[in-house]
């Protein structure tokens, strides 16, 4: 199986878990077993995460030489990529959450 295809099941697998388990613990506290938001949130998180999963596969392939190309990853070259992933992650993570105590 080729690794895109790999990861869009690893994904959708862990997806699924993580969905079972909230609808789980929402039973066990005796909410409602699930809400048209709660699906709806689900499907925005889960196809936005296919949709990065995607454009990552597209837009790297090949282009990223200079890492790991002696066979290890040094500390430069992983700062190199994660720290600007983990800042707009951050930002775009206080966004949304400012944006959703907005309503």
């Amino acid at each position: 199986m080729p690794k895109t295809s790999s990861a869009y099941l690893s994904f959708i697998g862990l997806s699924l878990v993580i969905f079972a388990a909230h609808v789980l613990a929402r039973s066990l506290w005796h909410m409602e077993f699930w809400s048209s938001i709660m699906l709806q949130s689900y499907g925005v998180n889960v196809g936005l995460g296919l949709i990065l999963i995607a454009l990552a596969h597209r837009l790297l392939r090949g282009h990223w030489p200079e890492i790991k190309q002696d066979g290890a990853t040094s500390s430069a070259e992983f700062s190199s990529f994660f720290v600007p992933y983990l800042g707009c992650l951050l930002f775009e993570l206080r966004f949304l959450s400012k944006r959703l105590n907005a309503l």
